[in-house]
């Protein structure tokens, strides 16, 4: 097939030119983003249950939503969160599920349960975002209550950027919710000798009338209506019953009426001014670049709208970061493009500098035409993919047109030359671009978020290093026909043809690879062989002394201080220490120089996931810090015990944007049983003791410390006195406090929910028992009025502490000890708290358990994964090497060269003290398909010289001789391509490229020499190989 397309260029040209045509066109067409989209396949049930302590929530709202939801196919774990008036409940899917039709099951029976909850309770159930916002804005204004006001044009906003094509939803944090609240005035209401029933029933009867359908009058059909309340204003006329003296009774005569702002979940301020947020969330699969620009520029259209005193910021847009990575990208692959076609110089002449160059941009071009059907877009990841192709797809075309030009040496004629000298590379050239995509390929089939994170990156390879064997086969041949044509038409038929810049040393130093080195070798192949086995395997034992980092911090300039005060503590005392810890840094570190504070719901999900178990005792401080001078990683490690001696009561914890999917705590110890009071015990005395190893670092748990608790001891005889209940009792302090839903106001124009109060107690007033009355249900005083029993004779106060809020895993108490460790030893700092976790297991008894894992857990479950994939991939090269060679023992010969290159990545990797992490291993997994082509080639080539009679020393010298030259180049493009990456500062991707380049040039000087060694001295011993 490759000979016919060789003798019929123009129909092959043609074809080229289409599809790079459609690869140009698909490169603008493909979304750009920071870093691919992860699925996030969860889904989060919120339900609200006013005045509802931590075990009543548990116990009333969580176990029944988990108990209809936990049989669901497709579900594969179950963690909630029980707080004071909340509970949430997330729902993790398992891989390679129909996300719709699990979320559609789970929707199902939270509507189902709702008979089953308590009145008050109203679950619902939403998709989880995945990571990363669009775009951050803040609205400022001179105080808080000015931005208030702001809320429905706020809210008007968002309906006009949701409209927008690529907009999933935004989300606004910084305004209270409004309710309308009626508080009503118990002696206004005993005097008129009214009840609460009276009014409940006066706004039923009001708002919650029925249709009155259609009446059928004189042939036509006329819809029957009754005028309702169009306003809120008109609430207070609600006639609610009669007096004594038998005059009319509204509302707004016993009540106080009105819109009531309840205490917002955020407080947030920019640069020391009140701030309101919106947070534009993507749709998947959109172009950032173009929506930002989009949205941009309708926010700047409505920000008009603003008064004087208000101004719109854009805080925060993925666009910045996507210009700046693209930025550095394009340079990186410009300068390996150059990078390659320099080498290429070196060893070649013009003519076949101008193949590489052609043969670059065809293959990149012709291989982006696949990807949106893989679902990959333009991102860091492919980007980092092509550039590392860019090394490895120039290898078919240097190999291709190296031996086409050995048969025009030879005298052979343009076609004649192109089609022998392809044909004998050509299987070599093909099964080793199998085992390039047979090591890659696995990886697109790595599980969870890591998965998505890298799966780019094998696919890009994939589809690129498949072309440019195409390529390679067809077009390099027909250039060098075309070429040959012209130089016969020129100079005639001269075998002696230009070999780069550096040809006549190429030559030379192949000449003294083959005759003195190789010669040598072959005299004496097991001790070369043993010898350089040894010493590659001793290389190992390095592993060691490299420092381990699974995913490393980014870059950034923003470092998150996340705090979490005692329980208890209000939103305004949160939000005074997040402005006193900014005014704390600010003071001292010059290089900080922006800052944010968000009290109370934290910072949206723009700078990672977002906080966990959220409330008015929790914030985040935003720093962003100039890294030319300071590092984010360099401020963390300076501030993180500054901040915790000087505000010893929060739990302070910094952080920055880790490059790569999230993968929690670097250490966490899960504790499990059935009460949650010896969770605690358990949890604070495991603290106590890790806080005591030298730096260990931060040590907290998400229980957090106890929360203030009034508790009511009631009297039973004295209810039983006045046939009164604990219910009754409970609904009067409930009265008094957060109140009680009432009905849902509705109009054309808003929703509002009515909240009912009696003699409301403010904020910051006590509850003083001897002041709420109830009217006792037993006895009769004068004119039958029911005798008023105060709450205090029927009541026992005491101030204690209990749990803020109770979690549970898979329907299993669960509390979670988290550490993030100083500059110890990770690992042996988690074989101490390993230690620590036994102990707290034994003396907790056999209900209990304590299990160690995080960041270390996370990285061993990859590591074993990566594993898995890697045997699996030396499976696939061993059988292709099998089929090509038809032998057993060709396969573990080629094997030795990934054995060489991988403890060269090892040396490269200690040398530079570069982490050993998720790139890492991916860069040394990535070598096992690179270099195995050089040994396959120069084996392939060993083959052909015995079957044209030679010796097999004679075989091993002279192929090695030709083979040089192609093995070197293909080595040196390749680290040309990835040196721009190596140098390039890039956290997550330098590591695969020090590998990578590492392990090519100990491939590219050891393979020469282990590999034939090897050869001669099994084929010596065992006769045929």
């Amino acid at each position: 097939m490759f000979d016919k397309v060789i003798q019929w260029p123009k129909i092959t040209i043609m074809f080229v030119f289409i599809l790079v045509a459609v690869g140009v066109l698909t490169l603008f067409q493909l979304p750009q983003r920071e870093v691919p989209e992860i699925a996030v396949d969860i889904g989060n049930i919120s339900t609200s249950y006013p005045g509802g302590a931590p075990e009543e929530v548990e116990q009333q709202v969580t176990v029944p939503l988990e108990n209809a939801v936990e049989g669901i196919d497709g579900i594969e774990s179950i963690s909630s969160i029980s707080t004071s008036g909340f509970s949430n409940i997330t729902v993790e899917l398992e891989d390679n599920v129909n996300q719709n039709e699990v979320f559609t099951e789970i929707q199902q029976a939270v509507n189902g349960t709702e008979g089953d909850l308590p009145e008050e309770a109203s679950p619902d159930f939403s998709e989880g975002d995945g990571l990363g916002g669009l775009s951050s804005y803040h609205i400022l204004g001179d105080t808080y209550e000015d931005l208030y006001e702001l809320r429905d044009m706020v809210e008007n906003w968002q309906g006009e950027i949701e409209s927008i094509a690529g907009v999933s939803r935004t989300t606004v944090k910084g305004f209270p919710d409004q309710q309308f609240l009626i508080d009503v005035d118990s002696e206004e209401l005993f005097e008129a000798g009214l009840e609460i029933p009276d009014i409940l029933d006066g706004l039923e009867e009001e708002l919650q009338t029925p249709p009155l359908g259609i009446h059928e009058f004189e042939g036509e059909n006329i819809q029957l209506e009754l005028s309702t309340l169009t306003s809120p204003e008109e609430i207070g006329g609600i006639f609610v019953g009669q007096s004594f003296d038998g005059e009319s009774v509204y509302l707004e005569d016993i009540a106080e009426v009105g819109i009531d702002l309840e205490t917002p979940e955020d407080r947030i301020t920019y640069e020391e001014e009140p701030a309101v947020s919106f947070t534009v969330m993507p749709e998947r699969g959109v172009s950032i670049p173009d929506l930002h620009s989009e949205v941009n520029e309708e926010m700047e259209t409505l920000a008009q709208e603003l008064p004087e005193e208000a101004e719109l910021d854009l805080f925060y847009t993925q666009q910045t970061i996507v210009d700046e990575i693209f930025g550095d990208l394009a340079y990186s692959f410009a300068f390996a493009a150059a990078s390659v076609i320099i080498v290429t110089l070196l060893g070649l002449n013009v003519s076949s500098a101008v193949i590489v160059a052609l043969a670059i941009p065809t293959s990149v071009f012709i291989g982006l035409i696949p990807l949106p059907f893989a679902g990959v877009d333009l991102n860091q990841i492919s980007i980092i993919g092509l550039i590392v192709a860019l090394g490895i797809l120039v290898d078919d075309a240097i190999v291709v047109g190296d031996n086409i030009r050995n048969k025009y040496r030879q005298g052979m004629e343009p076609l004649e030359g192109a089609i022998a000298g392809s044909r004998e590379v050509r299987v070599s050239i093909i099964v080793s671009t199998l085992t390039i995509v047979f090591t890659f390929l696995p990886l697109v089939f790595i599980s969870g978020a890591n998965g998505d994170f890298i799966r780019a990156l094998p696919t890009v390879l994939v589809t690129t290093i498949l072309v440019s064997t195409i390529v390679a086969l067809t077009f390099v041949p027909i250039f060098l026909i075309w070429r040959r044509k012209k130089q016969i038409a020129k100079n005639g038929r001269s075998r002696r043809l230009e070999d780069g810049l550096l040809g006549n040393q190429f030559t030379k130093l192949a000449d003294w690879y083959a005759d003195s080195i190789l010669r040598r070798v072959v005299r004496h192949p097991w001790k070369t062989a043993i010898t350089g086995l040894v010493v590659t395997t001793a290389l190992y034992g390095l592993i060691p002394f490299i420092p381990v980092e699974f995913f490393p911090d980014t870059d950034r300039d923003e470092v998150t201080v996340e705090v979490r005060m005692p329980a208890g503590t209000t939103l305004e005392s949160t939000e005074t220490v997040l402005e006193d810890m900014r005014d704390f840094v600010l003071d001292e570190d010059t290089h900080v120089y922006e800052t944010a504070v968000y009290a109370g719901d934290g910072l949206p999900p723009i700078f990672g996931q977002g906080m966990d178990n959220t409330s008015e005792e929790t914030g985040n401080l935003l720093l962003r810090v100039n890294r030319e001078e300071q590092s984010a990683q360099e401020t963390i490690s300076r501030w993180t015990e500054p901040l915790q001696e000087e505000f010893p009561d929060a739990e302070v914890e910094l952080t920055t944007i880790e490059a790569g999917p999230p993968v929690g705590a670097p250490i966490a110890v899960t504790l499990q049983g059935p009460d949650v009071e010896t969770l605690m015990d358990m949890s604070e005395e495991m603290q106590d003791r890790i806080a005591d190893i030298p730096e260990s670092g931060t040590v907290l748990d998400d229980l957090g410390p106890r929360r203030p608790t009034l508790s009511y001891e009631p009297d039973r005889e004295a209810l039983e006195e006045y046939n009164l209940t604990p219910g009754a009792v409970s609904e009067q302090i409930g009265l008094r406090t957060e109140g009680i839903p009432v009905l849902t106001f509705r109009t054309a124009e808003e929703t509002l929910d009515l909240q009912m109060t009696l003699d409301r107690i403010e904020s910051g007033e006590t509850i003083d028992l001897s002041e709420i009355e109830i009217p006792s249900e037993a006895e009769t005083g004068e004119e039958g009025a029911p005798e008023l029993i105060t709450l205090d004779t029927l009541l026992a106060e005491e101030e204690t502490e209990e749990i803020p809020r109770i979690l549970r895993d898979d329907g299993t108490r669960t509390v979670t000890v988290r550490v993030y460790p100083g500059d110890n030893d990770e690992e042996a700092l988690t074989a101490q708290i390993e230690d620590i976790a036994a102990d707290a297991e034994e003396t907790a008894g056999s209900s209990y358990t304590a299990s160690v894992g995080g960041e270390e857990e996370e990285r061993t479950d990859f590591i074993l994964e990566l594993a898995t994939l890697f045997i699996v991939v030396l499976f696939l090269i061993y059988i292709v090497i099998a089929i090509q060679f038809y032998s057993l023992a060709v396969p573990l010969l080629v094997f030795s060269t990934i054995h060489i290159a991988a403890s060269g990545a090892v040396v490269g990797l200690f040398v530079t003290q570069t982490g050993l992490g998720f790139t890492a291993l991916l860069g040394i997994v990535s070598l096992a398909g690179i270099v195995v082509r050089n040994s396959i080639v120069l084996l392939e080539f060993i083959k052909q010289r015995r079957e044209e009679g030679m010796g097999i020393h004679e075989a091993v010298v002279e192929a090695g001789r030709v083979r040089l030259r192609p093995i070197l180049l293909t080595a040196f493009t390749a680290i040309g391509a990835l040196t721009p990456v190596a140098l390039s500062g890039d956290v997550l991707f330098v590591p695969l490229a020090i590998s990578i380049i590492a392990g090519l040039i100990f491939s590219a000087l050891l393979t020469i020499i282990i590999v034939p060694a090897l050869y001669t001295a099994f084929t010596g011993k065992f006769g045929k190989t």
